[in-house]
């Protein structure tokens, strides 16, 4: 089975950003990951623009597992979205 691609989209100062990226770490899945408060402000708008429909509140982590996008720190369903639970 081909393994997921896995993105995330974090903030800096966000820890359950730190710690989604730590889990994902100790199961040593591989995953790009996106510091959206480090961006210019015309890629953060971008990006805003593009999660509209799914994330209105502009919540953080978001995490994008092949076609399944979550939203927050939701470590079981991360974990069983990745086949890991």
């Amino acid at each position: 089975m081909k393994a997921l691609e896995v993105k995330l989209l974090v903030l800096t100062t966000c820890l359950q950003c730190k710690a989604l990226k730590d889990l994902l770490t100790e199961y040593k899945v591989d995953f790009e990951s996106t510091d959206v408060d480090l961006l210019f402000k015309d890629e953060r708008e971008q990006i805003f623009a593009e999660m509209k429909d799914y994330n209105e509140k502009k919540d953080f982590p978001v995490t994008y597992i092949g076609k399944e996008i979550i939203v927050g720190y939701q470590k079981s369903l991360i974990l069983d979205t990745l086949g890991l639970s």
